[in-house]
């Protein structure tokens, strides 16, 4: 479905698209080309492309019947496409197609687990393009990762047939690269380039940290930058560079916030050598010189869609409350040596555990439930000096989940089976 509001918010025109012999898709993003038209795609589950004319009537549509999905469409000034690709076996993957939709050429690098996320197009027809150099080892935060799974971040630059001309890697251990949120790439007001990414927890799959960086055009860093308060654990999501050469970025964080609601959106902006003015932190990066090869693929297409009008009813809601970051107070890092035990039972369970904890709970203390996909389900405030709590997830239905106990003292982790 696409959507054309004013810049009140008020819906001027909304259409849904069915896309020839395929009947569930779902647009995951868009972007405006210079004629007015608008390029669409999906991922994850719907791997589609298609262009609306500016009055949203469809111009052209491939769908292609592989597992993958378009993360990225962009207009090359003569008019061809920049997409980026990922695909289960053949890693991340760079198309440049004509304004039909057709593929000029198509190919794999860091095979076959690579991701791509963004690109930035240069003015003499060259692309850098970011991503991870691997995909997630496992989506269930239960299960840490294998040994072998040691994700790096990319930036590399590709000329305008697809050819690597360089490929820098990077690596922030101990912490590893929270694969499930894509990386973001800017180009900066003096030309150079500035990257987004997660930064997650050694072990689990879990989101940790945004990461920023700085980098000059050859993809060496010039700074790196992190921001976050103790007991609190952050994703981003989009990178923007403001007119005054600072960095904004966007993303959500959970923890315990006091006299705020958890699971939040941000919004946080750094200056333009990249400082905060509150929670700055560093994480080590480590750069590595990375040699992928390119591999030329084909893909075959079922085009055409149809479209269909759509109605819905404009709805205003209350003003968004709005905090201030750097208000949060901290408390101590997660890892600490003091940490009090807790015992959950019985486990497995129908639905309804106890947590008891070995020690009267401090202030600031909270559980939260995630899904085996990593999905916040539950997040509740434990009382102050209390030894036991009582948790009811019948409502989720059966299934293993993810316990997340957070006290000033630290975090811990444990599963729980509902039967």
């Amino acid at each position: 479905m696409v959507v054309k509001v004013d810049e009140q918010g008020t819906i001027l025109d909304l259409r849904h698209y069915v896309l020839n012999d395929v009947c569930r898709n779902t647009i995951g993003d868009l972007s405006v080309a210079a004629d007015g038209s608008i390029l669409a795609w999906g991922h994850e589950r719907s791997f589609f492309a298609m262009k609306v004319s500016a009055s949203l009537d469809p111009v052209w549509a491939k769908w292609f019947p592989n597992s993958g999905g378009f993360q990225f469409i962009k207009e090359l000034p003569g008019g061809d496409l920049l997409a980026g690709i990922n695909m289960d076996t053949a890693g991340a993957v760079v198309a440049r197609m004509d304004a039909d939709g057709n593929f000029l050429w198509l190919k794999s690098y860091i095979r076959p687990k690579g991701m791509v996320h963004d690109a930035v197009i240069e003015s003499d027809d060259s692309f850098v393009i970011t991503g991870f150099t691997d995909s997630i080892a496992s989506t269930n935060p239960f299960i840490p990762y294998p040994p072998t799974y040691h994700p790096r971040l990319f930036m590399m630059k590709l000329n305008g047939d697809g050819e690597v001309q360089w490929c820098r890697g990077y690596d922030s251990a101990p912490n590893l690269w929270y694969s499930r949120h894509p990386s973001r790439l800017v180009k900066k007001l003096d030309g150079k380039y500035a990257m987004l990414a997660t930064l997650g927890y050694p072990q689990n799959n879990l989101f940790f940290r945004p990461f920023l960086m700085k980098t000059d055009l050859n993809g060496d860093t010039l700074w790196t930058r992190s921001v976050g308060a103790d007991g609190h654990d952050y994703f981003t999501m989009d990178l923007l560079a403001h007119s005054d050469g600072g960095l904004m970025f966007s993303g959500g964080v959970w923890g315990n916030l006091p006299n705020m609601q958890t699971g939040l959106p941000y919004i946080f902006k750094a200056d333009s050598l990249g400082h905060f003015s509150c929670q700055e932190r560093q994480y080590p990066l480590q750069i590595l010189d990375l040699f992928p090869t390119d591999s030329s693929f084909t893909l075959t297409s079922i085009d055409g869609a149809t479209v269909h009008p759509a109605f819905v009813s404009d709805t205003t809601f209350a003003p968004i409350a709005v905090y201030d970051a750097c208000l949060v107070t901290s408390v101590p890092p997660h890892h600490s040596s003091k940490q009090r035990s807790v015992r959950v039972y019985p486990n497995p369970t129908p639905g309804r555990f106890n947590l008891e904890f070995s020690d009267p709970l401090l202030r600031d203390s909270y559980y939260s439930v995630y899904d085996a996909t990593g999905r916040l389900l539950l997040q509740r405030p434990l009382p102050t000096s209390a030894t036991l709590e009582e948790v009811d997830l019948s409502r989720f239905g059966r299934g293993a989940y993810v316990l997340r106990v957070t006290d000033p003292e630290g975090v811990r982790h444990q599963q729980v089976v509902v039967e």
